[in-house]
């Protein structure tokens, strides 16, 4: 006889009209931990890197009581949240897997005529009864709350960590890359269809150098880029780290009309919490060199209309540390004495690479402008290479890069190859 899964809600008040969602500290750490139970994450194929045991509590507490936000912080996301619930699966008394359903009140689609359900933070045991009971309760639940179409997986939306890897198991993820079993296709097949997909274009010293060869042939034949831009009043150059919080809320003017568009699915504007939340998180790992905006200095306030933030990979540090400090599982207490000393020993590791710009890797995290087809992209594009290959990086991710975006993922197949895709599905 086949052991009955039993389904555990962790929240007590999922349906709320200011995003205020009670969660025990204890419930939400339950919650965590489950992805380090993974087996597959555990296997020699897999290639996955666990997340910073605080930042990952901050980003996934939806709880606004006071005390709460100074531990474990909460995220800014859930505040236009209208429903949300976190699911954990036992078999036997033993969890072995998670989900989140969530509707969200500032994300609409022009051909969608009611609410829009989300699944995200999935993860299970190679088990079809196991994956069938979350996906199916998470399904349940939101079709009960009126959402009329329902896709995923996603970490909250096209902001975040979008869509789930079907290929490239292979590859060692960047940070905020999605990272998955190769058998949790098999569940998301069976509960839905093809939505969209993503794409991260791996890009090389030897595999972007034709790209910029013609940059560079373009300049020896008087048609330099910059120039060309300099005489329409458009100039270019990094940001300044010492002034980190005037140049994010420049650049913070443009983020959403630059994104907000129908090449970009599962994009959502930017409140202003949240942009000043993702600026604490970035901050962190940013480096100035590899950070551009391209400003319009015919004007008196010098408006930004365009940026590149291209992020070292702090997936090498946590992988470096691990390493080192195999064994490591978090604690059952809400923040025990190994998590503290995992998180403090990354941000040490951090701290001495970012200071000694020490990194192989690099992620183009955000690229884009307001004014199209007049080369501050390839302009972004080429300072964003120089100051990677000056830095010793010796591979980049251009990444997510939605199937539906040619004005991005054409330049970028110039420059390297597709090799992962994402894939967000729609339940049917």
């Amino acid at each position: 006889m086949r052991t009955a899964v039993t389904i555990e809600r962790l929240i007590s008040r999922p349906v709320s009209a200011d995003g205020s969602f009670p969660l025990p500290v204890t419930e939400l750490k339950r919650f965590v931990n489950v992805a380090w139970s993974i087996p597959f994450y555990r296997a020699g194929e897999s290639h996955k890197v666990m997340p910073i045991l605080a930042a990952e509590m901050n980003d996934l507490n939806p709880d606004r009581n006071w005390w709460k936000r100074k531990f474990p912080g909460a995220n800014p996301f859930f505040h236009h949240c209208s429903f949300l619930q976190y699911y954990l699966v036992h078999k036997g008394g033993q969890p072995l897997g998670r989900i989140a359903a969530f509707m969200d009140r500032s994300y609409h689609e022009r051909t969608v005529l009611g609410e829009i359900g989300w699944i995200g933070l999935f993860e299970s045991f190679d088990d079809d009864q196991v994956a069938a009971a979350l996906l199916d309760a998470a399904t349940e639940d939101l079709q009960r709350g009126g959402a009329v179409k329902i896709i995923g997986p996603a970490r909250f939306n096209g902001n975040g960590e979008d869509g789930l890897l079907v290929d490239g198991f292979d590859k060692h993820p960047m940070v905020m890359e999605p990272y998955q079993p190769p058998y949790y296709t098999r569940f998301l097949e069976q509960w839905g269809v093809k939505e969209n997909d993503w794409y991260a274009f791996r890009m090389t010293h030897e595999s972007a150098s034709p790209y910029m060869q013609r940059l560079d042939d373009m300049r020896k034949r008087g048609q330099d880029l910059e120039q060309r831009l300099a005489r329409q009043g458009v100039a270019v150059r990094s940001v300044k780290m010492s002034d980190w919080e005037n140049e994010i809320a420049r650049v913070k003017t443009i983020y959403n009309a630059a994104w907000d568009s129908s090449v970009h699915p599962q994009f959502e504007r930017f409140s202003e919490e949240e942009f000043d939340y993702l600026a604490g998180e970035l901050r962190m790992i940013a480096i100035e060199d590899l950070v551009f905006v391209a400003e319009d200095v015919t004007k008196p306030d010098h408006p930004v209309i365009g940026m590149a933030v291209t992020l070292p990979d702090l997936n090498e540090v946590v992988e470096e540390y691990d390493r080192l400090h195999a064994g490591y599982v978090p604690s059952d207490h809400i923040y025990g004495l190994s998590d503290v000393r995992r998180d403090l020993g990354i941000f040490r590791l951090l701290r001495n690479r970012v200071k000694h710009r020490q990194f192989r890797q690099c992620r183009v995290f955000v690229l884009g402008t307001t004014r199209k087809k007049n080369g501050i992209d390839a302009v972004l594009y080429e300072r964003t290479y120089l100051a990677a290959l000056n830095m010793g990086v010796q591979l980049a991710s251009g990444s997510q890069i939605a199937d539906t975006n040619p004005e991005i993922y054409v330049p970028l197949s110039h420059m390297g190859n597709a090799d992962i895709t994402w894939r967000v599905y729609r339940h049917t």
